[in-house]
């Protein structure tokens, strides 16, 4: 399987003060299959800050990796219950970043399918609150 989708990418953050905010972006994408592993990608736009970056998305049962490349690279790997770390590239230089997923799942297919991520934000071991980001295509 190889085909054209339309993406809608919801994100909320929720700051430790109480603040919320959230984004939707409607965009073209791409999916494919290889070896039981789903891979969604698609271009960053301007609109979400990060114009230049190629975003992919590879879902297995468990876990769910988001890979940035070009102008923002960084890798961010979701597990429900576990943490992770990673440095991750700004103008003003690296920070330190930790996920821990409170909620990975995902309901995949060919003509359909979303994928639902909760997690908390640290960053420079500085808790920041709390994110959901939300993918659906067709």
């Amino acid at each position: 399987m190889d085909k054209k989708i339309l993406l809608t990418i919801k994100g909320s953050h929720r700051s430790t003060d109480g603040e919320s905010s959230s984004i939707e972006l409607i965009t073209e994408g791409h999916l494919f299959e290889k070896n039981g592993t789903y891979y969604i990608e698609y271009e960053e736009s301007e609109i979400s800050g990060m114009e230049g970056t190629k975003t992919m998305f590879s879902v297995q049962d468990n876990s769910v990796t988001m890979q940035r490349s070009g102008t923002n690279p960084s890798q961010f790997l979701f597990e429900r219950g576990k943490k992770y770390l990673n440095s991750y590239l700004t103008p003003f230089g690296a920070v330190q970043m930790g996920i821990y997923s409170t909620k990975v799942t995902h309901e995949l297919g060919e003509n359909q399918g979303q994928v639902d991520l909760k997690y908390q934000l640290d960053i420079d071991g500085k808790h920041t609150g709390t994110n959901e980001l939300f993918l659906f295509y067709r």
